[in-house]
Parts: C-alpha cells; sequence; structure tokens
C-alpha cells in the first residue's frame, strides 16, 4: 500500500493499515494498481546462526523482494533493509509490532540498500522472536507456528517518489530451540531436522486443445515467446512444483525428516551428506508445545496470482494444496483483456514454513 512517508508517525499509522485493512468489496488481492512489494526471499530460507571461523563472524543470507507496479515489473528497486528488534506486546493483534513500522534506531536497524543485500541476522533473534526468554522481559516468550517455527521481522521500503512509501515486513524462519521438550525428543529433533529451502517453480503452462503451452519465466529467459491469446479469450495455466518422497529411501537424493548424514540409526550419508532441496511439499519434524508430541509434518503449499489491474483477471485469487494432498500442480482461469498488448503475470509459490519464490511471464493478447 502507497503510503505518506511524512512524518514518521505517518509511517507508523500507515503499517498499521497494512496489517489490518480489508479490501474494498471491488478490490482483489491479485490486481495491481499501485506499486507493491509481493514477496521477499530469504536464501537460505530457514536461518541457522553459523559463525564462520575465519571471520568469527555469522555467514549471511541473500535478500531479495519482487516489486511491481500497475504497468508491470520495477526492476532493480533501491530498496531500504532493516531488522526489527522489538517483539509483539500482547496488547497488539498485528503479526508484528506497531514500533517495526516506526524508524526508531532503539527498534529498527538498517541492512543495506539495494534490490538485493547480503546479511546475517542479530544473534539474539530467538531471544526477541524465539522461545528464548526475552531481554525485555515484559514480553513473554514467542508461540511456535503450526509448523513448530519462529520468524525474525525484516523491513522493507521501497520510495516510488521522494513522497511515498509502499512497505513490507518479511517474517525469516530462524532456527531456535524446543522448548517443553524431553532431552529424548529433542536428541531426535537436532540429528533430523532439516532447515527448510524455498520451494521451486517446476513450470507454468496454459492448457489447450493441442496440449500445453510451457511458458518460460522473463527472470530466465527474456526473449522468450509469450502465451498469444485473444482479446478476452479464457484459458487454464498450470503452475507445477517438483514431487518430494512420500516416504524416506536412501539414495533417493533428498536428505528425509528420518534419515542423518551422522552415524547410527537412519544414517544416510549419500543423501544427506550434501543436503538438496527437493523443491515441493517437502516433510520434517515439527514439535507441538500443546500437544508435546515430536510427529513428522508435510509442508502446505500456496500459490498466489497478480497481474496488473486493467491487464486480465483470474478466477482465483489464491490456489494451493494442503500437506495431506500429494498433487504437485494447482490450475487456475486466467482472462485475458479486451485491448490488444503485451502484459505480464506474476506467480508466487510459498510453503508454509517461510520459503516463497516465484516467476514472471507473459501474455500476448491481439
Amino acid at each position: 500500500m502507497v503510503m505518506r512517508a511524512r512524518p514518521l508517525l505517518a509511517l507508523a499509522l500507515a503499517g498499521l493499515v497494512v496489517a489490518a485493512c480489508k479490501p474494498e468489496f471491488d478490490d482483489r488481492p491479485s490486481e495491481i494498481d499501485r506499486a507493491r512489494i509481493l514477496a521477499v526471499q530469504s536464501e537460505p530460507a530457514e536461518w541457522v546462526r553459523v559463525v564462520d571461523p575465519d571471520t568469527n563472524e555469522a555467514k549471511p543470507a541473500q535478500y531479495r523482494a519482487l516489486v511491481t507496479g500497475p504497468i508491470g515489473t520495477i526492476a532493480n528497486a533501491d530498496l531500504e533493509w532493516s531488522i526489527c528488534s522489538l517483539p509483539k506486546p500482547l496488547t497488539e493483534l498485528n503479526d508484528v509490532s506497531f514500533g517495526c513500522f516506526q524508524n526508531d534506531p532503539k527498534l529498527v536497524s538498517a541492512l543495506g540498500h539495494g534490490p538485493e543485500i547480503r546479511a546475517a541476522l542479530p544473534e539474539n533473534a530467538c531471544r526477541q522472536f524465539g522461545p528464548d526468554v526475552p531481554e525485555d522481559q515484559s514480553f513473554r516468550p514467542a508461540d511456535p507456528d503450526v509448523t513448530g517455527g519462529y520468524y525474525q521481522p525484516v523491513r522493507v521500503l521501497f520510495r516510488p517518489t521522494p513522497e511515498e512509501i509502499v512497505p513490507a515486513i518479511a517474517k525469516v524462519r530462524i532456527r531456535c530451540g524446543l522448548p517443553g521438550a524431553s532431552q529424548e525428543q529433542i536428541t531426535r529433533y537436532n540429528r533430523s531436522y532439516h532447515p527448510n529451502s524455498n520451494p521451486r517453480i517446476e513450470s507454468v503452462a496454459a492448457l489447450g486443445p493441442s496440449g500445453p503451452f510451457v511458458m518460460q519465466p522473463v527472470e530466465s529467459n527474456p526473449d522468450a515467446p509469450p502465451l498469444a491469446l485473444a482479446a478476452g479469450q479464457s484459458v487454464t495455466l498450470r503452475v507445477t512444483w517438483p514431487s518430494c518422497p512420500l516416504v524416506d529411501a536412501c539414495g533417493d537424493g533428498v536428505c528425509g525428516p528420518t534419515e542423518t548424514k551422522e552415524k547410527g540409526a537412519g544414517q544416510c550419508e549419500a543423501d544427506c551428506k550434501v543436503e538438496k532441496a527437493c523443491g515441493g511439499a517437502e516433510r520434517f519434524l515439527a514439535f507441538s508445545l500443546e500437544t508435546r508430541l515430536l510427529d513428522e509434518a508435510r509442508e502446505t503449499l500456496r500459490v498466489s496470482w497478480f497481474v496488473p489491474r486493467g491487464f486480465g483477471a483470474f478466477k482465483d485469487d489464491r490456489t494451493g494444496r494442503d500437506g495431506a494432498d500429494p498433487t504437485t500442480f494447482v490450475d487456475n482461469v486466467y482472462t485475458a483483456p479486451g485491448a490488444p498488448g503485451l502484459y505480464p503475470i506474476w506467480i508466487v509459490l510459498r510453503d508454509n514454513r517461510g520459503g516463497v519464490v516465484w516467476v514472471t511471464v507473459r501474455v500476448k493478447v491481439s
């Protein structure tokens, strides 16, 4: 949402609007009518603090964002990246603290500028946003989400003009401990939990009577031929992601939740010495504070569809598959606009452990 940046309080108030406002009846999340940050990706998708022995500093992660506007992707956007250091008070209903939208250096610290940055997360992330006792004990430890995860807020600001601000909060998954777990459960978790990886879009295809037309992403091939449609024509688009093993088998190339590179039960050095992401709905171990059980779970995948307003429309804003559904694709119906032209479509794939990826494809209407 575009906001006025002056005074600084306006930024904070606008942040609350972003978190709490509901669209009008004629608004659709899939229609882009202003500058928006649609997604923010961290690579790796789950922050595990690893200290480089040569520098004695934590190894950084890579962050990038998908920034769009009413006529297309805003490439090389000069983004302002910051870390929020303030936990969310119990009195606030938003996902993150009100203070994350203020420019108080005691509450946020700058990470850098640019379309992409490399930066490490704070050493105290699990104290401020995880299960450890917070430094300010007027706050309580955070509760995990349904996957057993905790998240460090990263604030991203884009300024289309000197007087406008487009904000976004990325919640970066952080590896923390297991409060309430037994020593046996902690040992099993430490041996067999594998950090999340970002999902992968295997293909985007338009389904037609003569067979599928595979739409190549602009990110990998800027000169790829677009999907040709007539004005007002509707077509089913299918997004496919890789299939992940439903059971572990040593040698299948994926280090699953019953496998480990360490000696003992479940050892599979072939798959786990250098872990490779399967790119789809991964299986993982999750500890529940409510049941005190450490169980195997499978990711939910969700696809968000976007197009500039007036450049066509989707039947559904979001589609997806839950963890019990092994299907590796979702469909949506796109209807082309009435005017001829070359139009972008943005597709964002997310898993429910904080992983995200996106592609841009194009349609040509004549």
